[in-house]
């Protein structure tokens, strides 16, 4: 059953199982401030914060960061590995700020497994300011690797998982206020399989299948796409 406490029970788990290394290390979150060139001396919000390691990367640039996450464990990890942050363990559908208070409104693969992602970026706008630049990273249903092994997402298919088309989320987007202004390609995880040893015959194919379509997979075959957005006029 999908509920805020089965999702926040779940997500408890994997963070205490797992501690650092739940998600990305902290080396793939500096990209994304590539992505979004924040200026300094400015309010960053990361929505689904994790193990904190993008609020710690933000941090470490000048930026005044806070972070959101539903689960407790989760805040636990943000605020060893980012002790500068302000994060709160809050519902991420419901966020404890006033209107138009962030510079930067982010959230890093979190949108996909809200209950009511509506009401998840109407908040997303509301505690953003005018001028506001997004960065919201979402999952694809048409991942090439998805595709090859005859799996559907991820194991948080268990909780809740959207999958939608690049256009799909492109119109989802721009249906809710937003301008979308670039769509970059995620390539961690090919970057991840690159780097790790091989386990057998499969990993080894699934190795040169990554070297292979690293630079020449399209855009729309992606495992992940990140969405830089504004507010719509």
């Amino acid at each position: 059953m999908v509920n805020y406490e089965n999702i926040k029970r779940w997500y408890n788990q994997k963070h205490l199982k797992y501690g650092n290394s739940t998600w990305r290390p902290y080396e793939a979150y500096p990209v994304f401030l590539d992505y979004l060139k924040p200026k300094p001396n400015t309010k960053l919000l990361d929505v689904g914060c994790g193990t904190g390691y993008f609020l710690k990367a933000a941090s470490e640039i000048k930026i005044e960061t806070y972070g959101v996450d539903i689960s407790s464990n989760a805040v636990e990890i943000s605020r060893k590995n980012s002790p500068s942050s302000n994060i709160t363990e809050v519902n991420d559908e419901i966020l404890p700020f006033p209107d138009a208070s962030f510079d930067y409104v982010c959230c890093l693969g979190a949108l996909e497994h809200f209950i009511d992602m509506d009401k998840g970026v109407s908040e997303f706008i509301r505690v953003a300011r005018p001028s506001a630049k997004f960065m919201i990273i979402v999952p694809n249903v048409n991942y090439i690797y998805w595709k090859i092994t005859g799996k559907s997402g991820t194991e948080q298919q268990e909780i809740n998982e959207r999958l939608y088309s690049l256009k799909e989320w492109k119109s989802y987007f721009e249906s809710h206020g937003f301008k979308t202004l670039n769509v970059y390609q995620d390539t961690w995880e090919f970057k991840n399989v690159l780097q790790r040893k091989s386990k057998g015959i499969f990993d080894l194919f699934l190795r040169y299948i990554c070297r292979l379509f690293y630079f020449l997979i399209p855009l729309s075959y992606t495992e992940q796409f990140i969405f830089l957005m504004e507010r719509k006029n």
